[in-house]
């Protein structure tokens, strides 16, 4: 074995004072590299610096600046530029924004501080970009404005706008006060390119209008002068389907002969025009009226002026035409007298005998005289329906109804006053023979 050691490199790694000075060496070639050691000044670009506003006086608020960041250069020392950042900078309007004392629209310069701790740097002198920028400042208002509509739609033809109901009622306005101060009118404006048939809800736009009705600039809202809670809303549009529709008239009292469309009586107006809904309702083909007793007409009573009946959901459109005038002929109209003898039971009580104790009936009757002469007491008949006297028994009085031949429907009953202008007694009984097959007696 050679008695002379061998060197290691790797060994000497595992001597203290060794490493201790290896340390020390790196350590300072590692200062000198480093840029930052040395004397040399470096530049840095902040940007997307916050503008900020400071409280003004006089109640003033500012509503607006033509920019809401800046940038600026700044000199100093590498390293700590390097961890500088926008939020270590403070850009704010100068002094002049604090003179200005009521609402107007201003150019004011900027300033740049430092606004952290970090200040070992410095803020290059004309370096801010921009530096000025244009205010608007002014006092803040509050108001609620009603809405109103405006309709930008064709109604199709036999159609009808029955109106616009809007989601909302009004619209709360906050902003500038010299800029509220000109709206007069908050509108939701309706556009619709398509023929209306029927009811459309669409969505509306809010557009403000000044005292002259010209519409207030968008470069306040789009600059947040003044601001909305909404700006739209939801307008239904209601659209109703024309009908012109005969107007029929409800004739109580009148015989199964009458025929109300025989000439003898004429209607003003005839006709009415209705706008109803596009559905279901729409099958509605004519209009009535309130009740026209017939009863009560005759040749010196002739002329009733008599309501209408509008069904729910039905509008008229002539608003003024809320009756119609019914007249008759009274020239051709005359009055008869009739003794009816004829008198007739129909629905009598089952298992009852009915006996008909009363042997005529006095009978007036009104018509076209050219039918009023050819009628006879042997045309007429006296009904009485007893469906809803079944519990009834003995001498009982009940009302009758005159009945006409067919072939005079210009013919009617009349009676002036008297609520039961024909009564007749009946009595009713137990029958003597049970099996008998003839439960009716007239007399």
């Amino acid at each position: 074995m050679n008695g002379k050691s061998k060197f290691s490199f790797s060994r000497i790694f595992y001597n203290d004072k060794f490493v201790m000075l290896f340390s020390v060496i790196v350590a300072f070639c590692i200062w000198i590299a480093l840029p930052g050691n040395s004397e040399e000044t470096s530049y840095a670009y902040i940007k997307d610096i916050p503008i900020s506003v400071p409280d003004i006086g006089n109640d003033l608020k500012v509503f607006y600046m033509s920019k809401n960041t800046a940038a600026v250069r700044v000199s100093g020392n590498s390293i700590i530029l390097r961890g500088l950042s926008k939020d270590d900078i403070e850009v704010s309007p100068d002094e002049s924004l604090n003179e200005i004392e009521s609402a107007s629209e201003k150019t004011v310069k900027l300033t740049a501080k430092k606004g952290s701790i970090a200040n070992d740097y410095t803020i290059i002198s004309g370096s801010l970009d921009p530096e000025e920028v244009t205010v608007f400042v002014d006092r803040e208002e509050e108001v609620d404005l009603a809405l109103t509509y405006k309709l930008n739609a064709t109604i199709a033809e036999n159609y009808h706008n029955d109106g616009v109901t809007l989601s909302k009622k009004s619209v709360h306005i906050k902003g500038a006060q010299s800029i509220i101060q000109k709206i007069k009118s908050a509108v939701a404006v309706c556009e619709y390119n398509e023929d209306l048939t029927q009811t459309t809800t669409i969505d509306a736009p809010i557009k403000f209008y000044d005292g002259n009705n010209k519409e207030i600039d968008s470069v306040y809202f789009d600059r947040k002068y003044i601001e909305t809670d909404i700006t739209s809303v939801n307008a239904k549009i209601t659209v109703l389907m024309l009908k012109d529709l005969k107007i029929t008239p409800l004739i109580t009292n009148a015989p199964s002969s009458f025929n109300a469309d025989n000439g003898i009586m004429t209607i003003e107006p005839s006709s009415v025009q209705i706008a109803v809904p596009n559905d279901e309702t729409t099958d509605i083909d004519s209009v009535t009226t309130k009740e026209l007793d017939l009863s009560k007409v005759s040749p010196g009573n002739s002329e009733f002026n008599i309501d209408l009946v509008v069904p729910s959901g039905v509008r008229l459109m002539n608003e003024d035409v809320t009756s119609v005038k019914v007249k008759f002929d009274a020239d051709s109209l005359d009055s008869k007298n009739f003794t009816v003898n004829n008198i007739q039971i129909v629905n009598r009580p089952e298992g009852k005998k009915t006996t008909v104790n009363t042997k005529s009936i006095s009978v007036t009757i009104v018509g076209r005289k050219d039918q009023l002469e050819k009628l006879k007491a042997g045309n007429l008949t006296a009904v009485i329906d007893m469906s809803s006297s079944e519990s009834l028994s003995g001498s009982i009085t009940l009302n009758a109804n005159i009945v006409l031949d067919s072939s005079f429907d210009c013919c009617w009953p009349y009676w002036a006053v008297s609520d039961n202008p024909y009564p007749v007694i009946v009595t009713v009984s137990e029958p003597e023979n049970t099996d008998s097959s003839d439960q009716e007696t007239s007399s």
